[in-house]
Order: C-alpha cells, then sequence, then structure tokens
C-alpha cells in the first residue's frame, strides 16, 4: 500500500512540473492549443518519465505541509523553465512594435497568441514567424527533451532559488531589448532617414503638405523593407531559438546546484 502511495504522490509532482512547463513553453502555451490537449500531454509525458525516477520516496507520515512546499517548488521549477524560453519571443514582439509605430500601425492592433495580449499587426506577424521557425527547427523536441534533462539534474524537490538563477533569468530578460533593437535596426534606421529628409523638404518647399505625403509612403515602405528583410529574419531567428535552447539548458543546470 506504502509503496502505491509513493508511487502516486511521485507521479503527481511529476505531473506538476510537466504541467507548469507546458503552460507557460512557446507554441504549448498559446491559447489556440486547448487546454485538455495540454493535460492530456502531460499526462503521457508523466507516464513515460515517472518510471526512470528511483530516488524520490516522501514519508506519508511527514503530513500534507511538506508535500505541499515539494508540490509548489516542482511547479516555480517548471515555470522558471518554462517562462525562460519566451524572453526570445517577446523580443521579437518588441521589435514589431518599434517597428509597426514607425510605420504608423500603432493603433493597429491584433491578438498575439505568444504574449497573449493586444500587439500591433507587425509585431503578430513577426511572433507568428517566429513560431514557425521554433516549430521547423524541432524546438517542440527539444522542450520535451529539456524535460527530461530537467529531472536528471533536478531531483524531485530538490529545487532551490538561488542567486545564479536569478541573475540569469535578468540577464535573460534584458536580453529582449537587445533582440528587439537587432531585429528593427535596419527599418528604424531607414524611418529616421525618411524624417530627416521630409523635415528638409518641409523646409525647402513649405506649401508641401508633407504629413499626408509621409504617412502612407512609411506604410508602403516599412512592407516593402519586411517583404525584403524576411529572409534575414529567419535567419537571426534561427540563431537566436538555437541559443536560447543552450541557454535554458544552462539555466536547468544553475538550478541544480
Amino acid at each position: 500500500m506504502d509503496i502505491l502511495v509513493n508511487d502516486f504522490i511521485r507521479g503527481f509532482l511529476v505531473f506538476l512540473r510537466i504541467a507548469a512547463i507546458l503552460f507557460t513553453v512557446p507554441v504549448f502555451s498559446q491559447t489556440v492549443v486547448p487546454v485538455i490537449s495540454r493535460l492530456f500531454l502531460s499526462i503521457i509525458i508523466t507516464y513515460m518519465i515517472m518510471f526512470s525516477i528511483h530516488d524520490f520516496n516522501y514519508d506519508v507520515e511527514m503530513g500534507l505541509i511538506p508535500l505541499a512546499i515539494i508540490g509548489i517548488k516542482e511547479m516555480l521549477t517548471g515555470i522558471i523553465i518554462g517562462f525562460s524560453l519566451n524572453f526570445v519571443f517577446y523580443g521579437f514582439s518588441y521589435a514589431g512594435l518599434l517597428i509597426g509605430n514607425d510605420m504608423g500601425l500603432g493603433a493597429a492592433s491584433m491578438f498575439d497568441m505568444n504574449s497573449e495580449a493586444e500587439s500591433n499587426i507587425i509585431g503578430s506577424v513577426l511572433s507568428l514567424v517566429a513560431t514557425l521557425v521554433f516549430i521547423l527547427i524541432n524546438g517542440h523536441h527539444f522542450i520535451i527533451s529539456a524535460l527530461g534533462i530537467s529531472f536528471k539534474l533536478i531531483p524531485l524537490g530538490h529545487y532551490s532559488v538561488n542567486g545564479e538563477v536569478v541573475s540569469l533569468l535578468i540577464k535573460y530578460a534584458g536580453g529582449i531589448f537587445i533582440i528587439a533593437v537587432k531585429i528593427s535596426a535596419p527599418i528604424i534606421v531607414s524611418f529616421f532617414l525618411l524624417n530627416v529628409a521630409s523635415g528638409v523638404m518641409a523646409r525647402v518647399i513649405p506649401q508641401m503638405q508633407i504629413l499626408f505625403v509621409m504617412f502612407p509612403l512609411k506604410i508602403g515602405l516599412g512592407f516593402l523593407l519586411l517583404s525584403t528583410l524576411i529572409p534575414a529574419y529567419v535567419y537571426i531567428m534561427k540563431s537566436l531559438l538555437v541559443d536560447y535552447e543552450d541557454k535554458l539548458l544552462t539555466l536547468i543546470k544553475a538550478m541544480s546546484t
């Protein structure tokens, strides 16, 4: 009887970590993926992993409070692992926000499935492109493999917050702005030069209604630059996503210390 109870507790704790990851990690956490599907996938992966974990035994006589604390630790472990990979997608979305505002499309918004919030059209498009690139490089396979790695490096109930993990999360979060600048810089610089040219034209030809000319010109130029730069963006997104996979493994190793 005690063996069955211990197996159930072990499976439940494994399920908590896996579900926390799948509900926060890119692609799986999107609203287009039904909650039932995520729960069902969490149960399947739990069944596949739990029998490979033999170094966890819980004394039932300890009561529910220590078990609840361990459960919270497992959920926190899963949330940190899953949420850290979202930073690169937030960078893509923020880059689109900068580009869209410069194009004059700041008021045109649509729902972004990655950030689960309203974003302008360009940000949502770049976020969708990043999702497609993530799937093409088998990022969803990496997530599942990272689940197994996390249980090897971080035994059940052994995670505790340390300074190295906090510093890594702050560093990865700061990378959002760096990613946004890398992606949006060519278009923002082009618009800056266009604004300088429009200022000169407004001084030279004061009779010209420069605002009525610049608004459609910015939108047209923005879409032209985006269509030209999409292949380069795909390459940048691929390299950044692969780099963030390595960063996620570094984070998991830091959580195991």
